[in-house]
């Protein structure tokens, strides 16, 4: 995958800030950085069902599209929560192998507008992530560096621009919008019931849905209706790549001090301006 991009003020805090995850949407294009290096160790997932009916063009099951919608409900429905995801992703390499890279996360949300999303890859490269309010706080570790940009307004406008004029990915930020049901429900053209799955222990129905470019499995809890785990199919492009996304602890009970979604620059850390993507280029001028 190529990114065509012009960075303007600073190269470094963009790639440092690569390691908030692999996508900047559930529909984006994987993250290629190859600083993501790790040892390769996806989620332990369980055994599925050996053969699924083929998909025929404009096969849509009702009924799937409803529990779609009802799982876009319940996330909707949390007004403060966090939960831990397990992610990874394919990247392709010259030679046409594929390798996967990933990190573990926790989101942290409180709508409508703080949110704190923390990051360790696998790579041992670690950082956080922090929606105020009033700006958006973006921090790495390993080089003791951050930077701030004025943002007030609501998680859907700051994932927006921290994802699509900052170039800092957000795995499945769809999920935490307002509405997931605005991106994840549009535009399906196929969409089938694969039946009952486990995973992690949890009784969950499994679901494949087909988009243009884009092919999703989703496993939604039958106790919660929440996402389980997620697996995004990238067809359209060379090798197929995949990212997944498994969802190890939802926690809708919990209540969050102020001091959560605050960010203090830890003793000694430098401040740095944001990188800004220019997409006007083409992409063929960029290597993954």
């Amino acid at each position: 995958m190529k990114n065509s991009y012009a960075m303007c003020v600073t190269l470094i805090f963009c790639v440092l800030l690569a390691g908030c995850g692999a996508e900047t949407s559930s529909n984006a294009r994987p993250d290629a950085a190859a600083e993501q290096a790790g040892a390769i160790e996806q989620t332990n997932t369980p055994a599925e069902v050996d053969t699924a009916p083929e998909m025929g063009a404009a096969a849509i099951d009702g009924s799937v599209v409803a529990l779609l919608k009802q799982m876009t409900r319940s996330v909707a429905g949390l007004q403060e929560f966090a939960v831990t995801l397990e992610t990874g992703f394919d990247v392709l390499q010259p030679n046409g192998q594929k390798l996967e890279f990933g990190s573990r996360q926790t989101a942290t949300i409180r709508r409508p507008d703080h949110a704190r999303f923390t990051y360790q890859q696998r790579s041992g490269v670690a950082g956080e992530l922090v929606f105020d309010g009033s700006a958006i706080w973006a921090y790495e570790r390993n080089q003791n560096v951050f930077a701030m940009i004025e943002q007030p307004g609501d998680i859907d406008a700051s994932l927006d621009l921290v994802t699509i004029e900052l170039g800092i990915p957000v795995p499945i930020s769809d999920f935490f919008a307002k509405d997931p049901s605005i991106a994840l429900a549009a535009d399906v053209l196929e969409a089938q019931d694969l039946g009952n799955s486990t995973i992690d222990n949890q009784p969950a129905r499994h679901i494949a849905l087909r988009k243009p470019g884009v092919d999703y499995q989703i496993w939604i809890s039958d106790a919660t209706l929440l996402p389980v785990r997620v697996v995004i199919t990238y067809h359209d492009e060379p090798g197929q790549p995949q990212f997944w996304a498994q969802f190890l602890n939802w926690e809708t009970e919990t209540t969050n001090s102020d001091a959560v979604f605050v960010f203090s620059p830890p003793e000694g850390a430098g401040s740095i301006r944001f990188a800004t993507f220019d997409t006007s280029e083409s992409a063929e001028d960029e290597a993954p």
